[in-house]
């Protein structure tokens, strides 16, 4: 249904079928390219990958902190779909090495909930396996990049469920109501990163994991709990934590990956190639791609821009529905019966198919937010500062991201970008170990506010698909 499986594919295979062409030009067909989704195989064949470096987000805030570590240490981010991960000195938080790679896992599933049914279903250890082995070999990376051969410790931080994979934990009670974790750490882990001592910060539910944990930390939250404060990690999952009257109620909304490039028509992952911003200054429209290379695809923040413009220059309504008429920058196309805009000098284009899957995406994250500000009394007014952690969050331009309704107006003016602050947070808990304490009264404070079901978030989710014409 997606078309993105594609490889190239040589010796016993099934045939190529009609509905499989529709996915495919004649120059890929005659280069072997095919679905790996409709292909079988019959016998001896060699398969191709493609490969694309993906771009992972590891800028993050550092602050002043009381170092009384001795050695080397490791921070690590793993995220569904990609891992960031810091080597420091300890004694000085010099950062020494960095590596960045995709999740490996991602071959059992590309969301949390896929690869969460794959561990049931399969009652083996594959995913543990795998993120074990994977951050086994960035340590020894990092640690050739440092020129080093020992680490003493390490943060090993993430969702909840990518916990569980790694301490090789039962996902069972993640997957079905009430949603009881096996573990919501805050512990060492059993599984040590090359022999060191390996500590697994908290998480606050099944669904707010320690991730968003390490980010409440990274923005400091906690150290201002007089101020109104916004955090939302825009990811797949779209966590949320709003800060008032000393506590901190947390949300997760499903916007869909459509913000990290999947269920696009031309979608891709940030990496060389990806159109990453698009800027119309009123005469033409300028397209940057990531690496300065030809376009091959759109990333989100890129695709955030693309609909703005569509909004701009009403090439789809409020509605997101396409004017098949215009005729102005960019042309209107027929994508197998699916009407779409091409972005100039690009062979990239834009499906209806693909702004009803922003306007899920973008109208669940604008409806978790006003959700939580009405379940817990508050206006938009009262809020100091609106943090935005995340790699879609960090390459975003803001501006666009109001315009298309992801979140609402008032709120611009107040947002501060953290970048990854889930490696943020790992790195401080890292160096000055004594912050570990944060986590148990963040804890404590923490409620969480469930939109699944909630009649308020049907409500305002249906009235944020609508784009709104400034």
């Amino acid at each position: 249904t997606c078309g993105k499986c594609k490889v190239k594919v040589f010796g016993e295979i099934s045939p190529i079928t009609v509905e499989e062409k529709t996915f495919l030009n004649e120059k890929e067909i005659s280069e072997g390219v095919r679905l790996a989704c409709f292909t079988e195989i019959f016998g001896n064949s060699e398969i191709y990958l493609p490969y694309r470096e993906t771009k992972v987000v590891s800028e993050i805030r550092m602050k002043e902190m009381e170092l009384t570590g001795k050695g080397h240490g490791i921070a690590v981010d793993v995220g569904t779909t990609t891992i960031a991960m810091h080597l420091y000195d300890l004694s000085s938080g010099l950062l020494l090495s960095e590596v960045t790679k995709l999740n490996l896992q991602g071959s059992h599933g590309a969301d949390v909930i896929s690869r969460i049914q794959y561990a049931i279903n399969n009652y083996d250890d594959d995913l543990h396996n795998i993120i074990k082995r994977q951050l086994s070999d960035m340590a020894i990376e990092c640690m050739e990049k440092a020129g080093i051969n020992r680490i003493e410790e390490a943060v090993v931080t993430g969702h909840t469920a990518m916990l569980h994979f790694y301490e090789n934990l039962s996902v069972d009670g993640i997957a079905k109501a009430p949603f009881v974790p096996t573990s919501l750490f805050g512990i060492k882990s059993k599984t040590k990163l090359l022999n060191a001592n390996t500590y697994l910060p908290s998480s606050i539910s099944s669904y707010i994991g320690s991730d968003i944990m390490c980010s409440i930390v990274a923005a400091g939250m906690d150290e201002k709990l007089n101020e109104v404060q916004l955090l939302a990690d825009l990811g797949t999952n779209g966590e949320l934590v709003l800060c008032y009257g000393g506590n901190f109620y947390c949300a997760s909304t499903a916007a869909g990956p459509a913000f990290e490039g999947s269920n696009i028509k031309w979608g891709m992952a940030s990496g060389d190639g990806a159109i990453s911003k698009l800027r119309f200054d009123g005469r033409n429209i300028i397209v940057e791609t990531i690496g300065k290379k030809k376009a091959v695809g759109i990333c989100g923040s890129g695709i955030v821009d693309a609909v703005s413009i569509m909004i701009q220059l009403e090439i789809i309504d409020e509605t997101g529905k396409f004017d098949k008429e215009y005729s102005g920058y960019g042309n209107i196309l027929d994508d197998d019966g699916d009407i779409a805009w091409n972005i100039p000098g690009t062979e990239v284009f834009i499906t209806q198919k693909d702004i009803r899957q922003i306007q899920l995406a973008k109208a669940a994250i604008c409806a978790g937010i006003e959700t939580m500000f009405e379940e817990i009394g508050i206006s938009f007014e009262m809020l100091d500062t609106f943090y935005i952690a995340g790699g879609f969050g960090y390459y975003m331009d803001v501006s666009n991201g109001r315009k298309i309704g992801l979140f609402p107006r008032e709120l611009e003016s107040r947002i501060e970008i953290i970048g990854n602050g889930s490696l943020s947070g790992a790195v401080e808990l890292l160096l000055d170990p004594s912050r570990r304490e944060r986590e148990k009264n963040i804890f404590l404070r923490s409620k969480e506010i469930v939109l699944s079901g909630n009649k308020k978030f049907s409500e305002y989710y249906i009235e944020n698909m609508i784009f709104e014409y400034e």
